[in-house]
């Protein structure tokens, strides 16, 4: 049986450590202007927004992307986030939004 207040530390640590996962996270909105399959069939999908592009890599093991991503036509607008994973950004998150807000944020000094 642990002691109270090492059960508290590690409950602390756990929650820590999902608070910094979360804010890795890249979320970009945006128009999807190329789709292209990998040599193991995995699907990539490169969206635009103003001059930024993001690249995110869709795995055949997430089932409900997939098919998703699959019907996807180029120009459509979109809301993906992913986890950055070696030389890639895994897609965690895929949506079909109505437009892209080309609206940007700044700090108000």
């Amino acid at each position: 049986m642990d002691p109270p207040l090492w059960a508290l530390a590690r409950e602390l640590a756990r929650k820590e450590k999902q608070i910094k996962e979360f804010k890795r996270r890249m979320r970009f909105k945006g128009t999807l202007i190329e789709k292209a399959v990998t040599k193991k069939g995995n699907l990539l999908l490169k969206l635009r927004k103003g001059e930024e592009t993001a690249t995110f890599l869709i795995l055949q093991s997430h089932k409900e992307r997939y098919a998703l991503a699959q019907q996807l036509l180029l120009g459509a607008a979109l809301s993906a986030a992913g986890i950055p994973r070696f030389r890639a950004l895994i897609c965690t998150q895929l949506k079909r939004i109505k437009a892209v807000d080309e609206s940007r944020q700044t700090l108000l000094g």
